[in-house]
C-alpha cells in the first residue's frame, strides 16, 4: 500500500476511535451524568476521556485529514471549504460543551444534580454537545459523499 493509503487508513482508524468515544460519552452523560450517587464519577470520567482521547483524536483527524488533502486533493473542492468551516464551528460548540462540563461538575460537588443552576447547565451542555455531533455528521457525510458544491 503507498503512503496515501495507509494514511488515509489511519485517518479513518483515528475517526472511528474519537468519533465513536465522543458519542458513546454522550450517551453515558445521558443516562448517569445526573445519577445521585455514580453522577460524579461519571462527569469526571467523561472529562479524562475527552481530554486524552476524543480532542486529541479530533485533533489528528484535522491534521491527517489536511495532510491527505494535500497528498490528492485540492483545497479548491467546495466540500472541503464547507467541511473545514464546519470543524472550525464544530471546534468552539465543542469548547462551549467541555465549559459546560466543567461547570457541570462544580455544580453537581456544590449543589447536586437535582438543583436548578445544575440542571439549566446540563441541559445547555446538551446543546452544545448535540450541536457538535450534528456539525459531525454534516462533515462524515462530506467526507463520504463529496458533493460538489456550488455557490
Amino acid at each position: 500500500m503507498n503512503e496515501y493509503v495507509w494514511l488515509k487508513f489511519f485517518h479513518i482508524l483515528i475517526a472511528i476511535i474519537a468519533l465513536g468515544t465522543s458519542a458513546g460519552l454522550g450517551i453515558v452523560m445521558e443516562f448517569y451524568g445526573d445519577h445521585p450517587v455514580h453522577g460524579l464519577f461519571v462527569l469526571r470520567a467523561v472529562k479524562r476521556l475527552v481530554a486524552f482521547v476524543v480532542i486529541p483524536g479530533y485533533l489528528l483527524m484535522v491534521v491527517t485529514g489536511l495532510w491527505l488533502t494535500h497528498d490528492a486533493w485540492s483545497f479548491t473542492f467546495r466540500w472541503i471549504q464547507t467541511a473545514l468551516v464546519l470543524w472550525v464551528l464544530g471546534a468552539v460548540a465543542f469548547a462551549g460543551s467541555l465549559v459546560l462540563l466543567n461547570k457541570q461538575i462544580e455544580l453537581f460537588e456544590a449543589s447536586g444534580p437535582t438543583s436548578t443552576s445544575y440542571k439549566r447547565v446540563s441541559l445547555l451542555g446538551r446543546f452544545f454537545g448535540g450541536a457538535s455531533g450534528l456539525i459531525i455528521l454534516i462533515i462524515v457525510y462530506l467526507m463520504v459523499a463529496k458533493p460538489s458544491l456550488s455557490w
